[in-house]
């Protein structure tokens, strides 16, 4: 599974650099749990979980979750690192004597430096049976785009708690929750941890060679119903038990959905088990009209949805967005009127970005999400953003008017920027209405459309980058200014409109 805190942190050492970030309520909740469960406690000046985590710290972390670490005191194993402090050797000796550590040199452990986020996703992955290449593949709890963006990164103590609730929830390599595993240990009660587990559910390690390799079809089941059939090399592998209202595939997502009258369901993208994630019975019951769920996309293992009464139709209607992930469970992200029509879709390495009629939707990498009020005129990968513009008052004078906007900006790695803006000419003032292309270096293509009184329009075309902008096209039909004074053809238009704007002419880049 992805999991939500290494892509959160990558976002910060991108945009922040190396400080150090206060812990989320997220990460709060997750010690909070764990310590229910006996199976966390804190430091002398508290949890600390904002600070980064030592190697020590993190071996301490690792036996307490085993429910080990009551009887560590009496405890030493033959170990061969020699620079460990007196306190820190029992907790090590036990996880060495496990094959759950091997340090970081024939002798050294390195107690006090920071673990990074790759060494505590091996530590983890060892604990719940899994061997160091499945971890770095993504064949165990994570995804091998975790593991490379985890490592030699420092992991703070938050973190490290979250991403041991991760494992808690997560299953053995030998498909045993893991869970289970700790209390049949002692580690923890099995009352104590199914009152404050919730519904929280169980997901299985997801099978990449399946998720990767199969196709998935949705088959009518009969009295309105579907069911999921999973397809590898033209062969049926699987078919869901559970039939649904609707299913949902999504590209690269970590599973399969469905939902019914009563809740939503992951499906495992191996074996299409259903597994339950969320109620869904007020939402049908509370319709006025046909229920519909959809998803826009799944992002850093968050999957985005949507709730909305009418069906999937493209008329104005009251929208509800939810997130799930894995670990993140299912959670309500914001609420929208109007429609979810011509959806453009980009991702990059921040997050992904879904653009409509709507302005820009934004799921970032740490599963937020959030509606940005922008006009969008292009999603372009090869700059990797999505552009908008920055709408204007229509600009007119006694001859006509234009509508749009003179700036393109663009919204990408969560900042945005100018990639084009026009001059503010003051006889005909035209607005950019359409972008219609882009280069990987960031010349952008536009066009804008002058409408006269009479209802005769006419269009330009500029390309540049920032403020540095040609007059690269123009109509050469008989919809003019009278300023042209019945000169038609292409180039005297590009030149007038270059002399109007103060601006030159000149080729498409």
């Amino acid at each position: 599974m992805v999991k939500r805190l290494l892509a959160a942190l990558l976002a910060a050492c991108l945009l922040c650099g190396p400080a150090a970030l206060a812990a989320t309520p997220a990460q709060q909740a997750d010690a909070d749990l764990l310590r229910a469960l006996g199976l966390f406690a804190g430091t002398e000046t508290g949890d600390d979980l904002d600070r980064d985590m030592t190697r020590a710290e993190a071996a301490v972390m690792l036996v307490r979750l085993f429910g080990a670490a009551e009887d560590m005191p009496a405890q030493t194993y033959p170990i061969p690192f020699a620079d460990l402090p007196g306190w820190a050797v029992p907790y090590v000796s036990w996880l060495y004597q496990r094959g759950l550590t091997h340090g970081t040199g024939a002798q050294t452990f390195s107690p006090d430096t920071p673990v990074t986020r790759d060494a505590y996703m091996l530590f983890l992955g060892r604990a719940l049976g899994y061997t160091d290449n499945e971890t770095a593949s993504g064949k165990s709890l994570f995804t091998a785009a975790d593991y490379q963006a985890g490592l030699g990164q420092p992991l703070t103590r938050g973190e490290a708690v979250s991403l041991t609730v991760d494992a808690l929830f997560s299953t053995c390599a030998d498909g045993r929750p893991f869970s289970e595993v700790l209390i049949e240990l002692g580690a923890m009660d099995a009352g104590t941890f199914a009152e404050q587990a919730g519904d929280r559910p169980t997901i299985p390690a997801v099978d990449q060679a399946a998720l990767q390799n199969s196709t998935w079809q949705i088959k009518s089941a009969g009295d309105g119903r579907v069911k999921v059939v999973r397809r590898e090399n033209d062969k049926v592998r699987a078919t869901s038990e559970q039939t649904f209202v609707r299913a949902i595939t999504l590209a690269g997502a970590d599973g399969i959905f469905g939902y019914d009258e009563t809740a939503i369901y992951y499906l495992d993208p191996a074996t299409l088990r259903a597994t339950r994630i969320a109620d869904l019975s007020d939402f049908f019951d509370s319709a006025t009209a046909t229920p519909y769920l959809g998803a826009l996309g799944s992002f850093a293992g968050t999957t985005l949805f949507y709730l909305c009464d009418g069906g999937a139709d493209s008329a104005p209607k009251a929208y509800r967005f939810y997130t799930w992930s894995p670990a993140g469970s299912w959670q309500k992200a914001a609420d929208y009127t109007g429609t979810l029509t011509d959806l453009n879709t980009l991702s990059t390495v921040q997050g992904k970005y879904f653009s409509g009629s709507f302005g820009i939707f934004s799921l970032g990498l740490d599963g937020t999400v959030e509606i940005l009020t922008r006009t969008p005129c292009y999603s372009m990968n090869l700059l990797g953003g999505i552009l908008y513009f920055i709408p204007n008052d229509p600009s007119a004078t006694e001859d006509g008017y234009s509508y749009g906007g003179r700036t393109v900006r663009m919204l990408a790695m969560g900042q945005e920027s100018t990639v084009l803006e026009l001059p503010d000419a003051t006889g005909y003032p035209i607005r950019l209405e359409t972008v219609t292309g882009a280069t990987a270096d960031g010349v952008i293509t536009a066009r804008g459309t002058w409408h006269d009184q009479a209802g005769n329009e006419w269009h330009v075309m500029f390309s540049g980058a920032g403020a540095q902008v040609k007059v690269v096209d123009a109509d050469n039909q008989h919809n003019v200014p009278d300023d042209l004074a019945g000169s038609y053809s292409a180039a005297a238009h590009m030149a007038w409109w270059a002399a109007a704007l103060g601006i030159e002419t000149g080729k498409t880049a």
